[in-house]
């Protein structure tokens, strides 16, 4: 077996572990909790074709969701931001590389590219995810704090990591 394949199985198996054992259960000041597992969104190549990043993105979910007991919340929130993977990264990379496919990182996108597709796509990871989740907007300032305090601190999370393995790499 191919040694790269073997170490995105195993990075796979551990983001996705960190989420269900340690993030889901953290939780500060009842408004912000960390979704790492958004970073396999977030690092999944640009060559990868719209249906394949669905289809991970759902079973990724539907796992994701068989060990938090949410049923289908975590597969919608992260098909849609699937869904809107592929439109973002063609927005924000640039048109001059001449590569077709390329992993997402703040030295491939610069620092200000690499922020803004974090916070996007973690804010549409987020808003789906709460809005589904609260299933009416009874409590708009409540909802709208969940929102903005998860994806600011996700993003914070996610461009921490990025920033180490830029530093180590």
């Amino acid at each position: 077996m191919n040694k790269q394949l073997v170490i995105r199985i195993v990075g796979i198996l551990l983001v996705f572990l960190l989420q269900v054992l340690v993030c889901n259960r953290i939780v500060f000041w009842q408004c912000a909790t960390p979704f790492v597992i958004i970073y396999l969104l977030l690092k999944m190549p640009s060559g990868v074709s719209p249906y394949s990043a669905l289809t991970f993105a759902f079973f990724l979910g539907i796992v994701t969701d068989m060990f938090t007991n949410t049923p289908g919340l975590y597969a919608l929130a992260l098909v849609t931001a699937a869904f809107v993977h592929h439109y973002l990264i063609n927005a924000i990379q640039y048109r001059d590389r001449g590569e077709e496919s390329f992993t997402p990182s703040a030295a491939m996108l610069g620092w200000q590219g690499y922020t803004i597709y974090t916070t996007v796509l973690t804010l549409i990871f987020c808003t789906v995810l709460f809005c589904v989740d609260s299933l009416s907007f009874f409590e708009p300032s409540q909802l709208l704090m969940r929102i903005v305090g998860s994806t600011a601190l996700t993003t914070l999370i996610l461009l921490a990591v990025e920033w180490i393995y830029k530093k180590r790499g």
